[in-house]
């Protein structure tokens, strides 16, 4: 009786194992996919501040890591169209505002905003950079679910362009686990509203409102985060290392890819910055 037991086991383990076997191929991760590079888009095109320098810098900065493979799109009516959903991030370098600038829609911006909805439930990843928190303002009822904080009108802009500290929060996150405080020259943002949950990852200390502010922070929305960071007013903020490296490290951890340890390199650009 014991023999037969232990053959019947042996038999349901080989028949179990043969089966897994099989099965293997189904659930093995795919070929490649290690080395697949993270596919960015950075949309920008409305007139605000120095996108004309800014963006293809950010973009020149993001294709520097070999990880990378970053497209730069002047046509922010993209959004529109069905071809974000090709790429596993999006770089926001715009804002249409109202009362700022002349507001500038989008071919339909709800659809956009749909769009980016959708973006977010399915895994993907946003960045928000500097005064993107401010895109789609006569939207802001849509938009700041997606993101966690915007432009707040009713709250002080920024202080003064200035070199200031920035002090990382979370010393563990993937994002600036490797990052020091850093100074920058740039605009300390004071104007974030919204009261959703957010995961502050840096901050600086206002001396003109006397409080502490988030600089860089991460929203989940679905299964996809937004990364916000208000810094990067213009080209000298993109000569941080720092900076540059939390801009790398955050494409990277949205487009679920190991997040390097070693800072990023600034590459160099031709065009001089100017203060708004």
């Amino acid at each position: 009786m014991t023999n037969k037991i232990r053959s019947t086991s042996v038999l349901l383990l080989f028949v179990t194992s043969a089966f897994l076997w099989e099965m293997q191929p189904v659930f093995a991760q795919p070929v490649g996919e290690k080395d697949k590079k993270v596919k960015v888009l950075v949309v920008t095109g409305i007139e605000y501040h120095n996108w004309r320098e800014t963006a293809p810098q950010i973009t020149r900065q993001l294709a520097s890591c070999p990880d990378l493979d970053v497209r730069l799109e002047p046509d922010y009516n993209i959004l529109c169209t069905d071809k974000i959903f090709d790429y596993d991030v999006l770089f926001f370098n715009f804002a249409n505002l109202t009362n700022l600038t002349v507001y500038e829609e989008t071919k339909n911006d709800d659809l956009a905003i749909g769009n980016i909805e959708k973006f977010l439930k399915s895994g993907k990843g946003i960045v928000i950079y500097h005064l993107a928190i401010g895109m789609f303002e006569k939207r802001t009822d849509r938009v700041l679910p997606l993101i966690g904080r915007n432009y707040d009108r009713s709250l002080p802009g920024h202080d003064p362009f200035r070199n200031f500290n920035v002090t990382i929060v979370d010393r563990e996150h993937p994002i600036t686990k490797h990052i020091a405080d850093f100074r920058i020259d740039d605009e300390l943002y004071t104007c974030l509203g919204g009261e959703h949950p957010i995961h502050v990852v840096a901050e600086a200390f206002s001396p003109e409102q006397q409080k502490t502010y988030p600089m860089a922070h991460l929203y989940k929305y679905g299964e996809g985060h937004a990364f916000t960071t208000v810094l990067g007013h213009d080209m000298l903020a993109l000569k941080s290392p720092e900076f540059v490296t939390m801009l790398r490290n955050a494409v990277l951890w949205l487009g679920k890819k190991e997040v390097l340890a070693e800072p990023a390199t600034v590459v160099s650009s031709e065009k001089a910055s100017n203060h708004e």
